[in-house]
Order: structure tokens, then C-alpha cells, then sequence
């Protein structure tokens, strides 16, 4: 932490450039950082990612340089162990595994190791106040936390935040915010710019902001989405079952959560290949295997492409159909399921 804050006080006449990630914890984490940088002074400009980017993939990354940034903020994307822009000072903020560390010489602030394992927006929250006023920006710290770790059971480091905050309301804004980011449109712009209007959850569960309805859309495609989706035939080998499908939005992590309560018994598998072209984006999650990271990363096949980074809860990747395929046999099927 301290070092995080050095870094950032060193360069409060410098021009930063925030990365944070289109989920609601992220978007939370960078209004956060972008609030405290602001009211230091400095200059900060956000630069979003776009459908299936991060950090490490070329688009975004010239998109980061053309940004001419002195400092780089990234949070809650997720580390490796390989440079995001050589030579710029980097502060990293999150809390998923690190897929073959971080990269060399990034300032990192993770709470991945230290359980309970804190979102990026609580330590987003925790980081920033103390180099600058933040008393207005503590919602923004409870909202993505509660995205992240969820309501029930509520750590005590989060329900002390809640402070007169309604339950539906946040439960209401997290939906709302979380839909761009799914939609085929991947318009996480959107979120940002209400999230950014908003002065409380309720001004986003209500409408009280311009921009509401535009989620509201989002939400009602993602939904149908979903539905639609969570009918794919299921495909059974070993302790796993695949539902294959094909969908523009980023349906398959909300899929498997569904069908993870359907095959309770069962490693679930949600399979989108058409999310990206040429891919199958995946989603695991299980009500029956606790660390499903160390389960997929002893399956013993290539975890190639993105893949194999997340929480022991909920991992998953993007990788060509062909290695997808490999790794479902290495899993225990005696053939991969038809393509859909």
C-alpha cells in the first residue's frame, strides 16, 4: 500500500493514464482512483477496454501509449508476468491469481494470498483516501465489493460501509452496471459515464442520472441471452458437463452459475464460441470442486490463449476450438461435443 501511495504522490503533476477493468468492481475501482487524482491535481485521462482486451493484448495496449501517459493505472484486470509498456511507471491494484507473476517493475497492489480476499474496489478505497479526500467515494468501495464477493455473507470490513446504503439499490445498480460489459455491443462506456454521474447506488438503481436506460437495454438483451442459452444440450465426461453454445454476448459465466445449481454434483462448463471469432470463451464454476483453478491447471493439457486465471471459485479462459477441444478430452471425454 504505502508503496502504491509513494508512487502516487511523486507524480501528482504528471499525466495518468487509468486501465480499469468493464465489471463493476473495476469500473468502482478506477472512478475511485480517477476522484483521488483529480482533487490531487493531476491529469488523468481513461482508457477502457474493449471486447475480449486487456492489458496485455496489442489493441489496448497502443490505445495506452497513444495516451501518452507518465504513469499507468490498471485495476482489477488481472496480472502476468510480462511488461505492459516498458520503462512506464506502473501501479497495479487487484486481487485475481497471477498467471506467471507480475509484470517486472510494477508497483502491485494484490490481496490475492491474503484471505478474506479483498475486491479491487475495497482496496482501491483503502489506497486512495489516504493521499486524498475521499468521504464521498466510500459507496463507490461498497458497490464493488459487493459485486465481486456478493451480499450474503457480508464481511464486516464491507457491512461497516454500508451506512444507510439500501440492499436493492445496490443489488439493482451492481445488474445494471455489470449489463454492458455482457452485451454483445460490449459498450462498458456507458457504465463508466453513469457510474461517474452517480452520487449514490440509488441514483443508478432509479434513474436519477442520465444514461440509466441505455443499461436497462443492455440488461433486457443479456437476460433473454441468458435464457436462451441455458438450454444448450448438455455433454457429460468424467466429473464435468459442457453446455456449448453460440452467443455475441458474454453470457457464459452467468450460464454456468446457473447450471452450476442444476449439476450440483458436476464441474460446469459454459462453452460460447461465438463470442470472439474463431475461439470458445469459457466459464467454470462448481458447487462440487473448491479450487477450480488448481483442477483446470493439473488437467494436464495446454492452457493456451487466455486461459487459467481468475478466483479457485471462478475461472475459465478464451482459447482456438481445437485446444478447447483437446483440453475437454484431457478432462475425461472420450470426444468433444459437436461444435453448435
Amino acid at each position: 500500500m504505502e508503496a502504491g501511495r509513494a508512487l502516487l504522490r511523486a507524480n501528482t503533476r504528471g499525466r495518468f493514464v487509468l486501465v480499469p477493468d468493464g465489471d463493476v468492481d473495476g469500473l468502482s475501482a478506477g472512478a475511485i482512483a480517477l476522484r483521488a487524482l483529480e482533487r490531487l491535481g493531476a491529469e488523468v485521462v481513461a482508457v477502457l477496454p474493449g471486447k475480449g482486451e486487456h492489458v496485455h493484448t496489442d489493441a489496448l495496449r497502443a490505445r495506452i501509449v497513444a495516451a501518452r501517459p507518465d504513469v499507468l493505472v490498471v485495476l482489477d484486470m488481472g496480472s502476468r508476468g510480462e511488461p505492459i509498456v516498458a520503462g512506464l511507471p506502473t501501479l497495479l491494484v487487484d486481487h485475481h491469481a497471477p498467471l506467471r507473476g507480475f509484470p517486472p517493475g510494477a508497483t502491485v497492489v494484490s490481496a490475492f494470498g491474503h484471505p478474506p480476499v479483498a475486491a479491487t474496489s475495497l482496496l482501491a478505497w483503502h489506497l486512495f483516501r489516504e493521499v486524498a479526500a475521499l468521504q464521498d467515494c466510500a459507496w463507490l468501495g461498497l458497490l464493488g465489493a459487493v459485486a465481486d464477493l456478493g451480499a450474503e455473507p457480508m464481511p464486516d470490513v464491507v457491512k461497516r460501509m454500508m451506512g444507510g446504503v439500501s440492499r436493492t439499490s445496490l443489488r439493482e445498480a451492481i445488474v445494471l452496471l455489470n449489463a454492458p460489459r455482457r452485451s454483445a455491443a460490449h459498450d462498458i462506456t456507458s457504465a463508466w459515464e453513469v457510474l461517474l454521474r452517480a452520487r449514490d447506488p440509488a441514483d443508478v438503481a432509479k434513474g436519477r442520472v442520465p444514461g440509466v436506460e441505455k443499461l436497462r437495454e443492455a440488461r433486457a438483451e443479456v437476460a433473454a441471452e441468458v435464457l436462451r442459452c441455458a438450454r444448450a444440450r448438455p455433454y457429460f465426461g468424467g466429473n464435468v458437463v459442457v453446455l456449448p453454445f453460440r452467443s455475441g454476448a458474454r453470457v457464459h459465466p452467468l450460464v454456468a452459475q446457473r447450471a452450476a445449481a442444476r449439476f450440483a454434483d458436476r464441474i460446469v462448463i459454459a462453452a460460447n464460441y461465438d463470442y470472439l471469432p474463431g475461439r470458445v470463451n469459457f466459464a467454470m464454476r462448481s458447487r462440487a470442486e473448491r479450487d477450480l483453478l488448481r483442477y483446470l491447471h493439473g488437467v494436464g493439457a495446454p492452457l493456451t490463449g487466455d486461459s487459467g486465471h481468475g478466483h479457485p471459485g471462478a475461472t475459465g479462459g478464451s482459447m482456438p476450438f481445437e485446444d478447447f477441444e483437446r483440453l475437454l478430452v484431457a478432462m475425461g471425454f472420450e470426444a468433444p461435443p459437436p461444435r453448435p
